[in-house]
């Protein structure tokens, strides 16, 4: 079927949609490496000497959902404990996380514990005292987005929100919300390595790509992502794609 495809692009006729996958695509999240299955379909349709295709796909991310603990232990959230004047939270530990669907977002939680400190400085010294120890819940909602038509990013969709077991804790809250903000605005860009992925796809010569739509999306409690878009290619470049895909 995936010949005869090829054969009908190259006669001039449009090729009916093609199904593919399950195929595992590696990604690293923040430096955990998972395997997404993807399913979709491509419907392809010949342009003189290349091919146009529309292609949607959608990917379980149930892999990174069960990875969400080593995914967070691997954001680098503040540790300073006198990085500013006054009453500072340093985490200490990660010790759960979760990420789930909610409408066309994932909700990240990340809990674990910290220290609350009391620092000033002196002619220049920190002075600081530790005061207390709490307990630290850290939720935040991410979202994709398209920076350009070749690239699909990761951003915060809201501030996140912090909630503590101590009242102490809580006079630091809006100045740690914003220093966690602040981090993960940082780190969120660069928490996707499709390095992996690139690697394992074969050369495509010739492949220009449009990202049209890129959203998270929910089937029952795992999370998905779904996508669609629009490519050009030569005929060669397609057969190796479906080569890639089929196997």
């Amino acid at each position: 079927m995936l010949a005869a495809a090829i054969l009908m692009g190259d006669a001039g006729f449009p090729a009916r949609a093609l199904d593919v996958g399950p195929k595992n695509i590696p990604l690293t999240v923040a430096g955990v490496p998972v395997e997404i299955p993807v399913t979709g379909s491509l419907d392809a349709h010949t342009d003189a000497s290349r091919l146009a295709l529309k292609a949607t796909a959608t990917g379980d991310l149930q892999s990174i959902q069960d990875n969400a603990l080593a995914i967070a232990q691997g954001i680098r959230l503040p540790k300073d404990n006198c990085a500013h004047n006054g009453v500072n939270i340093a985490i200490k530990s990660i010790d759960a996380a979760s990420i789930t669907p909610v409408g066309a977002g994932a909700a990240v939680e990340i809990s674990g514990h910290a220290a609350v400190w009391a620092c000033t400085k002196m002619f220049g010294a920190p002075l600081k005292t530790r005061i207390a120890e709490d307990s630290f819940t850290v939720s935040a909602t991410v979202e994709l987005f398209l920076p350009n038509p070749r690239t699909i990013g990761l951003r915060l969709s809201g501030p996140a929100k912090l909630t503590t077991g101590h009242s102490i804790t809580t006079e630091a809250a809006d100045v740690f919300v914003h220093d966690i903000n602040a981090a993960l605005t940082a780190q969120l860009s660069k928490l996707l390595d499709t390095a992996r992925a690139r690697a394992a796809v074969p050369p495509l010569p010739g492949l220009e790509v449009d990202i049209t739509t890129a959203a998270f999306a929910q089937h029952g409690s795992a999370l998905t992502v779904h996508g669609s878009g629009r490519a050009t290619m030569t005929s060669e470049a397609f057969a190796a794609l479906l080569g890639f895909l089929a196997h």
